[in-house]
């Protein structure tokens, strides 16, 4: 890197509710790790709030995590909240959004690169008021699109939540001046507020040194049953439901769903089905260490992801990380990335058209897939896709 781009900038990553004490999402925590290598000086702001389990990290969690990265790492209190979809996450929310203002005012200036994920929204809003004031360069890494991917039953609180996310991206979004997103779909979002904004697709992929030893394990030529897996959380955007029904009085197929200790929206009407209809294909696997997750994949054949929104999420890169073709359920920017790479296949979200697929399904296309694999994996190693977000800090 140039001495005197290490020298000059410094690059501010906030990251509110992900870091490396979170077991979900670790992108930005591995940005900063490549970052800090290429000689960046560079601040890891987040909060002692974990979202994904509604709890607080201790002093001691935060002094372990303080001393395991080679940056700086900053930790603000949060508020929190118990329900996604509450008056309290919005208030939390923005007492923290405007905590962070507090912080980096005084710390930002024309030199400073900084680096924000695209929700909450509050954090947007606050992060353009920065550009204005300060003038230093937002990156925006569109990884989820408030207020479309947040799923509100009742309509008239969608209505305000519409409301309360449009004024806030409508005010901000022309005041960034730079984006990466991470599936094709994201562009309309962004164009939607900032019709004259450009974004660079940089999907999330995944770290090489997690699956360095799967290569060789997963080589072997697939017999029957074949070992489909859906890693995630069974939130209300992952319905396997459709999959269950086709495995009933199937022999061929084994289910195995990673990730959900029970705490998922949907996690009580799929074991619910399970028993009922003694689906013994089907395994609940909890959640798991991402250190582990290749200790599993490396026994799989096929992996699933039944998600109704429109979105590339980390699962997709995990399984090509580890050489599994992969079957997406619907019509989505992952079923449109699957065909376009012929890394899998797509059917219609019903177990009519499952059923279909494994009726139909053949040993032989299942091998194909994955040599296909083996030619674009290292496409979507961090590694490669970090040096995009190096040189678009650096443009």
């Amino acid at each position: 890197m140039d001495n005197q781009i290490t020298k000059n900038q410094k690059i501010y990553i906030v990251g509110l509710t992900e870091s490396n004490m979170t077991m979900r999402g670790n992108r930005h925590p591995s940005l900063a790790k490549f970052l800090t290598k290429k000689g960046y000086t560079l601040e890891y702001i987040t909060s002692d709030f974990y979202h994904a389990e509604k709890i607080w990290f201790t002093y001691k969690q935060i002094s372990i995590a303080k001393e395991e990265v080679p940056y700086k790492l900053t930790v603000l209190k949060c508020l929190g909240y118990k329900r996604n979809i509450s008056i309290r996450r919005i208030v939390s929310n923005t007492l923290l959004s405007l905590k962070t203002f507090l912080y980096l005012f005084p710390r930002v200036n024309k030199k400073t690169v900084l680096i924000i994920p695209s929700r909450p929204v509050e954090l947007i809003f606050i992060s353009a008021l920065l550009r204005i004031l300060k003038r230093n360069s937002v990156i925006l890494d569109i990884q989820d699109i408030w207020p479309d991917a947040l799923i509100i039953k009742n309509k008239t609180k969608r209505l305000l939540f519409t409301i309360y996310c449009n004024t806030y991206l409508y005010l901000s979004l022309r005041y960034i001046d730079k984006f990466i997103h991470i599936a094709p779909f994201f562009e309309n979002w962004l164009s939607r507020y900032s019709k004259k904004s450009k974004s660079q697709f940089i999907p999330l992929g995944f770290d090489s040194y997690r699956w360095k030893n799967i290569a060789q394990a997963n080589k072997a030529k697939p017999t029957y049953p074949i070992n489909i897996v859906c890693v995630g959380m069974l939130q209300h955007q992952i319905d396997v439901m459709p999959i269950l029904m086709s495995l009933k009085g199937r022999s061929d197929f084994h289910f195995t769903i990673i990730g959900d200790d029970g705490d998922g929206e949907r996690y009580e009407e799929v074991f619910n089905y399970v028993q009922k209809n003694s689906l013994t294909n089907v395994v609940f696997v909890g959640q798991i260490k991402p250190e582990n997750m290749e200790t599993y994949l490396k026994k799989m054949d096929i992996g699933v992801l039944p998600m109704i929104s429109s979105s590339i999420p980390n699962k997709i890169f995990d399984y090509i990380a580890a050489y599994l073709p992969i079957l997406v359920l619907g019509n989505s920017d992952s079923a449109l990335f699957v065909k376009d790479q012929s890394i899998g296949w797509n059917v219609g979200y019903n177990s009519d058209e499952i059923s279909i697929f494994f009726d139909n399904f053949c040993i032989e296309d299942l091998a194909e897939r994955k040599k296909r694999i083996s030619k674009i994996r290292d496409l979507y190693d961090r590694d490669y896709l970090f040096q995009q977000v190096k040189q678009l800090i650096e443009s």
